[in-house]
């Protein structure tokens, strides 16, 4: 049965560069985060994920912009409401290499979006709205 993914994402800058997961499979990249679970927060979540994904702690900042996308993979038709927060490590430096603890996944700093196979697009360019200064919209829905 289609459902709705609700999704907390984590916007990390530094030096200019976006901190994004690629799937290792595949080669496409997004915002890293995961699944709001019930009586979850979206922060909450985020940070949850963070730990799972890297084991780092992070600290979760405001929110950027809601993003409802519609979507295909392969057959599978896809619904996702995603919530966009800064997020910043607790150490106050991520580092060069930002470790994987799942073999599927992988981080890399990405200077150039246009070039990284971002997925959804529709959050590549809310993304490249915030490193350019520019204000991103508060809720945005788009069909890719």
């Amino acid at each position: 049965m289609p459902k709705i993914e609700y999704i907390a994402r984590g916007l990390a800058i530094a030096d200019g560069r976006v901190l994004l997961c690629r799937n290792v499979r595949d080669g496409y990249r997004y915002l890293p985060g995961g699944h709001i679970e019930f009586g979850e927060t979206g922060a909450d979540a985020l940070a949850r994920e963070m730990m799972e994904e890297t084991g780092l702690k992070v600290r979760v900042g405001p929110p950027i912009s809601t993003v409802e996308v519609f979507f295909g993979q392969g057959k599978d038709r896809h619904h996702e409401v995603n919530v966009l927060f800064h997020v910043e490590s607790v150490g106050g430096s991520w580092g060069e290499e930002v470790p994987s603890l799942e073999r599927s996944i992988a981080f890399d700093w990405v200077e150039d979006l246009s070039a990284a196979g971002f997925r959804p697009a529709v959050i590549g360019r809310i993304v490249q709205d915030v490193l350019r200064g520019d204000a991103p919209p508060h809720f945005v829905s788009s069909r890719e």
